[in-house]
């Protein structure tokens, strides 16, 4: 074969390749990649939402645990139970604070987080700026005025009958409410669910247990029981 001159091989050089070694993916293929990716990622995030969740819940008992540690340490101090917080206003110094006995039950009440050093929402809340801002996130609280209003002695008994219900309807607290005071989250949902939903007065029936698909409070109570006897180890009684 004869040798090619330089013109020739210049052209042979410029010469693109055969359409073979050039042909990319077809629309069809790379319609399969992004429907496969999208499986892949979808099955990841569902897993990972369920650990954010499950985090969330954790720190929230830990903070309610939290939260029923300075309770206690609070009547150990003080030899009663603080009032709930009722002032709306952020910017009001009382924001926060426990209103003085007696306790007013005509609303619902929140923890004084403030009184107590303790954080102001759970995982999930949110800061208000305004007196009108929605409650997201802050800690329901209601106490039996019989462990507020006065000093606590070994024969102080409940008086505002707190009931705690599972979700069937079964009373969790007997014997005419052992709770003196209750603490709940919102959860997730940042709403009141079940019987936590609608505030009484009058008859204060709250509801606890595992999460479900229309329930995702967390409630813990203190008793009547262990509360007497922390602060007779205490020497307040």
């Amino acid at each position: 074969m004869p040798e090619l001159n330089p013109p020739t091989r210049f052209a042979a050089a410029m010469r693109p390749p055969p359409l073979c070694r050039l042909r990319g993916f077809t629309l069809a293929e790379l319609a399969v990649v992004l429907i496969i990716l999208a499986l892949l990622s979808g099955s990841m995030l569902v897993p990972l939402a369920s650990r954010i969740e499950a985090h969330d819940r954790q720190a929230t008992l830990d903070r309610l645990r939290d939260i029923q540690q300075a309770l206690t340490g609070f009547a150990i101090i003080h030899g009663r139970l603080p009032c709930p917080s009722i002032e709306a206003d952020p910017a009001h110094p009382d924001y926060g604070q426990e209103t003085p006995p007696p306790c007013n039950t005509a609303v619902e009440g929140l923890l004084p987080w403030r009184t107590l050093g303790m954080p102001a929402t759970d995982p999930w809340g949110s800061t208000r700026a305004s007196a009108d801002a929605p409650w997201q996130g802050h800690w329901r609280y209601r106490v039996d005025r019989s462990f507020a209003d006065q000093p606590i002695t070994a024969a102080s008994v409940p008086a505002s009958n707190l009931q705690i219900h599972a979700h069937d309807g079964r009373r969790i607290t007997v014997s005419d409410s052992q709770a003196v005071a209750i603490v709940f989250s919102t959860g997730a949902n940042r709403r009141a669910d079940g019987l936590n939903a609608t505030y009484s007065a009058t008859g204060p029936a709250y509801q606890a247990g595992e999460p479900t698909a229309d329930f995702d409070d967390i409630l813990i109570w203190i008793g009547r029981p262990l509360l007497i006897a922390r602060l007779a180890q205490a020497g307040r009684l």
